[in-house]
């Protein structure tokens, strides 16, 4: 028999399933209508399309849920919200539904819904199952006890437990300790554990039941008696109303540019200081405080700051994993290079999609961060959550900003109003400020994004049109500086981004300092420029490359005294690489030498009056003597100066180039022209007419996917950008994970999870189909079914893994 979604499906408009098909890209591809409507009742894409509703459309499916399945009349759906039966709201809500296939009317009118929707919540409203099905459960011997208290006979106990007016005359007798006990059971859920001193009267009256597992319930029945006759489901259909303030364009771009100017400068930081000395990974794995600590020290910016451009930086590919610590991958050089525009761009595309918020005070549900970099899957609503927040600021009318979404802004009424959007991703149990919301507010003013509490011009691009973002920014942020201003006092600062060829001239020359806004600056000290010398500049040629970049061509006199000064020493004492030779340029500095305590440990011994052993070896009688205070120059064998260069550590990607999985939509072509091929399919059993709605006027057709025509003058609903963001949500994800994997524990299940939704490499342990295990390293592609596409580095190829052949799961 065809399943009553199936029916429904067979009757759409070829646009009405259009709409279905577009909401619900999950389901596609798709060959026929009942592959489509099978799909649309997995779990994972119930909960996926769910997450997306705004909250009147939650409501109305909390509230069928309390009433319970497998349909429900119109009229007793009105009358629990407290709503006339052809209400525009209401009709406005259920329509939503429909567009998303969650609720629908059969042929006869009545509501249906999703079947994984029926048991989505345990105690729909706080309500528990009806009394017959609680009644089921109980033995003759307690069933016949409970209907002498009720004076009925035990086939007539439902019915009684139905009636309002007896329960409350019932309860009234109570124990005062029993009343106040039933009282918040009724309001505020109805479980209760066992045994409970106060429970004993009611449950000989039946008015809670025990499931035989220490716990028991109150009947539904009982607790919509308790609650009054004035109560009613909570369904709130006007969104929470934003306080707002001026937020001019031109001031909004202005402090954008800044903020988005600052973010590249500091992102380039953290990269330079990750090349000169990379981050140490913990053991436990991520990056750690002491890390983020010495990062934000040598930046400029602070410890909150740091985990947010290191997270951007690892999920951009700008840094990987190399030895057990952060480096600078190949993609850095490209990225340093590129334009400032470009470098932007990279930084708030890779934002949008960054499956973390690393500047919250805390998790979601409390506790305190994990390790920057360490997947943590408690974060997983931010995915849809974060563009759900930048719509919402996007809607807001030009030139005005949410009062609530400045620096240092109570966001709780943002909060509100995104919650009034996304329900189920943010529901009112969390902790307040909600970490999330506060978080990215955060990190959308730190990248540009919003300015004033209103999105920039690079944040509607990012919102609208992702891939305009970096010509957006190319109009707002000035080009890269190549000139810098040297001070007197031995600093130089570039008022601006430097230019590539600047930054690693400086580099190599200074020390970077603390940056002062969006402005870069060094230190030249005596150090800093030893070692310009020891990656083959004189102290002419040095001179020359500052004087070139210097505004104005001039250097400060005492710049060029340092320069000069440790120039004439340097070279002075020469190392030769032959286990190794000193070689001097007076037989008074040789003897100096070998007098001098600290060089001890080198065993110095004189061949000849200038020319002087070490038992070391060439790189440690290097560093004894610089140590020591003198400046010597390395040789070859043939005493030839050799040319001291820094290491340039590169990382490999996260991700196998070339395998990375992008949130690409699902093949769909023309969605009209999809739904009238499914359409022509499908042969439905019955043929239906469309449900016809009375009203007090004439009898009406109801259009097909509305249950009463609203009226035109009242607002759209809010539910046109309520789109799932991407083709396999995490809460999809998580569902097929979960049915195909019992195996495993919660916490392998969600790292599996992260890997398949974010990306990533983990270590499975794999039972084959001939019963060998082995350990691999994987990095999941895509999740079909019960299938795994992954890249396997054993194999050096993709390789397909059913889920429920994986025995365990751990970080790799």
């Amino acid at each position: 028999m065809a399943s009553a979604l199936l029916q429904w499906l067979a009757l759409r408009a070829p646009d009405e399933l259009a709409v279905i098909l577009r909401r619900r890209r999950d389901a596609l591809p798709v060959a026929d209508l009942e592959t489509l409507a099978a799909r649309l009742e997995r779990d994972g894409s119930v909960a996926a399309a769910l997450s997306t509703v705004p909250l009147p459309q939650a409501q109305v499916v909390e509230a069928l849920a309390g009433i319970g399945g497998p349909s429900v009349r119109p009229g007793r759906l009105a009358a629990l919200l407290d709503r006339p039966e052809h209400d525009p709201d209401l009709a406005d809500a259920l329509a939503g539904l429909a567009e998303l296939a969650l609720v629908w009317p059969d042929e006869t009118g009545a509501l249906r819904m999703a079947e994984p929707l029926w048991s989505e919540t345990e105690f729909p409203l706080g309500l528990g199952p009806p009394a017959a099905t609680l009644l089921a459960t109980v033995d003759q011997d307690r069933l016949a006890g409970i209907a002498a208290a009720w004076r009925v006979d035990p086939g007539s106990l439902a019915a009684t437990l139905s009636d309002e007016s007896r329960v409350r005359e019932m309860v009234g007798g109570a124990p005062a300790d029993t009343r106040r006990r039933l009282d918040r059971l009724a309001a505020h859920g109805p479980a209760a554990e066992l045994p409970g001193t106060a429970l004993g009267w009611a449950l000989d009256r039946g008015l809670v039941i025990p499931d035989g597992w220490r716990r028991a319930t109150m009947p539904r029945e009982v607790a919509v008696a308790l609650r009054g006759a004035g109560w009613h489901a909570p369904f709130d259909p006007r969104p929470p109303v934003l306080a707002i303030n001026l937020a001019p364009a031109a001031a909004v771009d202005r402090e954008a540019v800044a903020a988005g100017t600052l973010a590249v400068q500091r992102v380039g930081a953290l990269l330079d200081v990750a090349e000169r000395a990379p981050l140490a990974f913990l053991r436990s794995g991520g990056v750690g405080a002491r890390e983020i600590r010495r990062v934000a020290k040598l930046t400029g910016a602070d410890e909150t700051e740091v985990r947010l451009w290191l997270e951007i930086g690892y999920a951009a590919g700008l840094l990987g994993l190399v030895d057990e610590v952060v480096a600078p991958t190949a993609a850095y050089d490209e990225w340093r290079a590129a334009r400032p525009a470009d470098r932007l761009a990279t930084l708030v595309t890779t934002w949008a999609t960054l499956p973390t918020v690393p500047t919250a005070a805390g998790r979601p549900g409390g506790g305190p961060q994990l390790s920057a970099l360490l997947p943590d899957l408690a974060w997983a609503p931010v995915l849809d959550a974060r563009p759900g927040l930048l719509r919402l600021l996007g809607e807001l009318p030009p030139g005005r900003g949410a009062a609530a979404a400045g620096p240092g802004a109570d966001v709780d009424a943002i909060t509100d109003a995104l919650r009034w959007r996304l329900p189920v991703l943010l529901p009112a149990t969390r902790q307040s400020p909600d970490p999330l919301v506060e978080g990215t507010l955060r990190e959308a003013r730190l990248l540009g994004v919003l300015a004033h509490g209103a999105l920039s011009a690079v944040g509607r691009a990012l919102v609208e049109a992702p891939g305009t973002v970096a010509e957006v920014a190319g109009a707002l942020l000035p080009d890269v500086v190549a000139e810098a201003i040297f001070e007197a006092d031995l600093t130089v600062l570039v008022p601006g981004l430097p230019a590539a060829p600047l930054g690693t001239l400086l580099d190599t020359a200074a020390e970077r300092t603390a940056a002062d806004g969006a402005a870069a600056s060094w230190r030249f000290t005596t150090e800093s420029v030893r070692a310009a010398l020891d990656t083959g500049f004189t102290a002419g040629t040095l001179l020359e490359a500052l004087r070139i970049v210097a505004a104005g061509g001039r250097l400060p006199q005492a710049l060029e005294y340092l320069i000069d000064d440790v120039g004439r020493q340097h070279g002075q004492v020469r190392v030769r690489a032959v286990g190794c030779v000193l070689r001097t340029d007076t037989a008074a500095l040789a003897a100096e030498l070998i007098g001098a305590r600290p060089l001890r440990g080198l065993g110095l011994a004189a061949v000849a009056p200038t020319v002087l052993t070490s038992a070391r070896s060439a790189e440690e009688t290097l560093e004894a003597l610089r140590a020591a205070g003198y400046s010597p120059a390395a040789e070859d064998a043939t005493g030839t100066p050799t040319v001291r260069r820094a290491t340039r550590m590169r990382a490999t990607p996260r991700r196998r180039a070339g395998h990375v999985p992008t949130a690409r939509p699902a093949p769909t072509g023309d969605l009209v022209e999809l739904a009238e091929r499914l359409l022509d399919s499908a042969v439905p059993e019955t043929e239906a007419a469309a449900p016809r709605l009375v009203t007090a006027g004439a009898e009406q057709t109801v259009r097909p996917m509305l249950w009463l025509v609203p009226d035109p003058a009242a607002p759209a609903p809010a539910t046109a950008s309520s789109e799932p963001a991407s083709p396999e949500p995490a809460e999809a994800v998580a569902g097929e994970v979960r049915r195909h994997t019992p195996q495993l524990e919660q916490r392998e299940r969600d790292l599996l999870v992260y890997a398949i939704v974010v990306g990533g490499p983990v270590t499975i342990d794999y039972r084959t189909a001939g019963g060998d295990f082995s350990s691999r390293v994987v990095e999941p592609l895509e999740l079909d079914g019960k299938r795994m596409v992954a890249w396997c580095r054993l194999r050096e190829d993709e390789r397909v893994f059913g889920l429920t052949r994986i025995e365990r799961v751990r970080p790799a």
